[in-house]
């Protein structure tokens, strides 16, 4: 009997039988359960669920899964694709390059000194506790969270910035190349120190504070910048501004209290209860039991997080990519 092979099909007694083969554009998938090194991984990386991985150096070529549970922890790391976060995962970045969009429906998206190619999403479940955190960081597309905590630290965004629905919304030290929305956050907004360069928006939540106080959160020096139109409107528990550079319209009605605030410049014209703002009083008694500096907070949590992922991936051993 005579068995040759053409071109992947076999003939057996001069009967074709199609041979079963994997197609050309199958990916590879390598899993991550340990420690990794300075490798480069050709095609999609996965945690599996409830595991660990940390990795130092290395570059993947195709998406990056943090499955259930997991945690994913990695410095000076090189992603050419997608990161993508399952409920209660964990990804922590450092000095790293992602060049596609990150999305997390888990527990929180941490990045320190790392840029994003396109987008930053937050959207875990409304009564799930996560977290988007970026510090010193650089993202090209925008930041759009639905839900948990939005903390924006020292960091630049080329797209729209909005938190929609989320527990709170922090903008510190950092320039927003686009607009800024915060609308329907349950422990309010604040920016401080900042720089909007389009429209700011603030709709619905329970506190607004723009510029130097504590009615949400420390701010007690710089000014903020804003290169186009500010609206606050129907918010509650308070709102405050101060010490701010506005260059287009302030605007807003349906406040509960009443706006106050001082020391600002508005090159448009201010209308509805910012025509004429009152005075904030020398010491604002805070009227939401937050703490007094939210970014400090925040670090605790990612800390925390961090060691148990980075203890539970050494315990592991190597992870052999």
């Amino acid at each position: 009997m005579k068995i040759s092979t053409i071109f992947g099909t076999v003939v057996v007694a001069g009967v074709a039988l199609a041979a079963t083969a994997l197609p050309a554009s199958a990916d590879l998938v390598t899993r991550c359960i340990g420690t990794g090194g300075a490798v480069t991984v050709p095609g999609d990386l996965v945690v599996p669920a409830g595991e660990s991985c940390t990795l130092t150096g290395t570059t993947v070529e195709g998406k990056v899964r943090v499955n259930a549970g997991a945690d994913l922890v990695v410095i000076d790391a090189t992603f050419n694709g997608a990161v993508v976060v399952a409920p209660d995962a964990y990804f922590d970045a450092t000095t790293s390059a992602v060049s596609g969009t990150v999305t997390s429906r888990g527990f929180g998206i941490y990045l320190d000194r790392s840029t994003v190619g396109e987008h930053v999403r937050g959207r875990a479940a409304a009564d799930a506790s996560s977290f988007t955190y970026l510090y010193n960081s650089s993202v090209a597309g925008q930041v759009d969270a639905r839900s948990g905590e939005l903390l924006v630290d020292s960091s630049q965004v080329m797209g729209p910035v909005r938190g929609l629905g989320t527990v709170f919304v922090d903008i510190k030290n950092s320039t927003l190349s686009n607009t800024l929305v915060a609308k329907n956050n349950a422990e309010g907004a604040t920016v401080c120190a900042s720089e909007v360069d389009r429209n700011a928006q603030f709709t619905g939540n329970a506190g607004v504070q723009i510029g130097e106080g504590d009615l949400l959160s420390s701010c007690t020096e710089g000014v903020n910048y804003f290169g186009a139109n500010v609206e606050i409107s129907n918010n509650s528990v308070g709102v405050s501004m101060s010490n701010n550079i506005v260059r287009g319209d302030l605007s807003g009605t349906g406040n509960d209290p009443a706006p106050v605030g001082e020391n600002n410049r508005v090159r448009g014209t201010s209308t509805g209860q910012f025509a004429d703002l009152e005075a904030a009083p020398q010491a604002m008694a805070r009227r939401m039991a937050v703490p007094a500096d939210r970014a400090e907070d925040a670090r605790a949590t990612v800390e925390q997080r961090r060691a148990a992922a980075v203890e539970q991936a050494t315990a592991a051993g190597p992870a052999q990519l």
